[in-house]
């Protein structure tokens, strides 16, 4: 069995959080998070936002070649 290193503690680490994002997101679109006080094209726009936010995050985190640093 391998030990985990650091870095791949990290990753591991924002890829659970970039899901979450993505979830708050959907969340935030269907107005489970978001409930009063937002219109709804303003809530659906930021809910979007959000959710390809962690998208972008999650699929950056995924294919970035381990040896890589700061790209």
């Amino acid at each position: 069995m391998t030990a985990m290193t650091f870095d791949t503690g990290v990753r591991i680490l924002i890829l659970i959080l970039a899901v979450a994002v993505a979830a708050a997101g959907v969340l935030v679109m269907t107005g489970v998070l978001v409930r009063e006080g937002m219109s709804p094209e303003l809530r659906v726009t930021l809910g979007a936002v959000v959710f390809l936010y962690g998208i972008y995050k999650f699929t950056i985190t995924w294919f970035r070649r381990p040896g890589r640093k700061g790209q």
